[in-house]
């Protein structure tokens, strides 16, 4: 994934990083069974907007280095991140709901990379009998305004953004 979801995907992964978990933002099942302790996958699932692509004129911006001035579209959006947390056969479950409440705690109380909670959810523990490895799923979701600015020459969108206040 690149782009602006991609980075945000990336600066939340940071974030989860800092607060002391083993992060990656794209895994298989085998990778997972080399790590001695518990991994999230961090992956963005799902992303619900209004229909249709940047037509809300958000206003102008005058651009800090060149001083011109650029068209704002925006939308308000629900971003949905994805926690896949693994654990192998060793650490069991409990590897697993460890570092869940890790990864809960940090994006309820801090949010996701600068994005409000709206709601954060844990699964079930299960066992991955073919991978070996234990997993628990977590979800997030945020609220978010997805930003670009028209390029008036080009006559096309740039500089995508993913923004949001924390309260």
């Amino acid at each position: 994934m690149s782009g602006a979801l991609g980075r945000w995907r990336d600066r939340v992964a940071q974030q989860l990083r800092d607060s002391g978990l083993n992060v990656v933002t794209a895994m298989d099942p085998g990778r997972a069974a080399r790590w001695r302790e518990a991994v999230a996958a961090v992956a963005v699932s799902q992303v619900v907007c209004a229909p249709g692509g940047f037509q809300d004129y958000l206003g102008m911006e005058r651009d800090g280095q060149t001083g011109e001035e650029r068209e704002v579209y925006g939308r308000e959006a629900e971003l949905t991140l994805a926690l896949d947390i693994f654990a192998p056969r060793d650490g069991g479950g409990e590897a697993c709901r460890k570092a869940a409440e890790t990864a809960v705690e940090c994006l309820a109380c801090r949010g996701a990379a600068g994005l409000p909670a709206v709601e954060v959810r844990t699964g079930r523990t299960e066992f991955l009998e073919r991978d070996g490895l234990y997993r628990l799923e977590v979800a997030c979701r945020c609220r978010a305004w997805l930003t670009a600015r028209a390029d008036q020459e080009a006559g096309a969108f740039t500089d995508f953004e993913v923004k949001g206040r924390m309260r």
